[in-house]
């Protein structure tokens, strides 16, 4: 597990769409800092504080396109290029395969969740000043429930790839469906009990009421997607 693990590192680190999607995310978190939050927003909902965009990053959900983009053309590539079918022939065991990508996968969609929230929070910083008033030990707990269900997140996107079996139809299906996610249920399903707890809606606060049932549910997902997404592997037709 750990050769599998160090040889995904070495495939990240020269995994060029990283490195353009971190660039243009921080492009676009740098134009909103140089002109601030809109008029409007401030008039409705200010005063606020870096807290509030502390929190406004944990659970915002608007990159989530590019992380499912990002999961399936790097998980992709492998089967399109047939890496996955050398790993097979030398008896790698194809779980171990699964768990690999899930967690170097998970490993970078937190670094660019972490890296937004923490410009949003800058953001809000520069708008109403800079100070840590409100920030708390239950904080913690909201960004380990947030990593719990980005991982949940990233394993719904390994199991989508390993069904397409091609980086190129992995990539029309996650873009497809983190539109769907993004807008249809979301708009539809705002108030929603499992929705809004599901690993497609993030934590929206600290609170015991929403923690629990999130990290409940993307625990259970997590096991339910790579239990699935080992089983699919296993039946699937890449070692001939």
């Amino acid at each position: 597990m750990l050769n599998l693990l160090r040889i995904e590192r070495r495939k990240i680190v020269r995994f060029i769409p990283l490195y353009v999607s971190l660039a243009i995310m921080i492009l676009m978190w740098a134009d909103l800092l140089t002109i601030g939050l809109k008029d409007e927003y401030i008039e409705m909902y200010g005063p606020l504080t870096m807290h509030d965009g502390f929190g406004e990053g944990l659970q915002d959900c608007s990159f989530s396109f590019l992380y499912g983009m990002l999961i399936a053309w790097f998980i992709g590539i492998d089967f399109t290029n047939r890496t996955v079918h050398k790993a097979i022939v030398t008896g790698t065991s194809r779980w171990k395969i699964v768990v690999a990508k899930l967690i170097s996968t998970s490993v970078v969609v937190m670094i660019f969740h972490f890296i937004s929230a923490v410009l949003e929070t800058l953001l809000y910083g520069k708008q109403f000043g800079f100070s840590f008033e409100g920030f708390s030990a239950k904080d913690i707990a909201w960004l380990l429930v947030i990593m719990l269900q980005l991982i949940a997140y990233n394993a719904f996107y390994e199991l989508v790839t390993i069904i397409c079996g091609n980086v190129y139809i992995a990539l029309f299906a996650s873009i497809t469906t983190a539109a769907v996610l993004g807008n249809v249920l979301r708009n539809y399903l705002g108030g929603n009990f499992i929705y809004e707890h599901s690993f497609f809606c993030l934590a929206k606060s600290s609170s015991a009421a929403d923690l629990i049932p999130c990290a409940v549910c993307a625990i259970i997902a997590a096991v339910l997607l790579v239990f699935a997404s080992c089983v699919i592997f296993k039946k699937k037709d890449v070692a001939n």
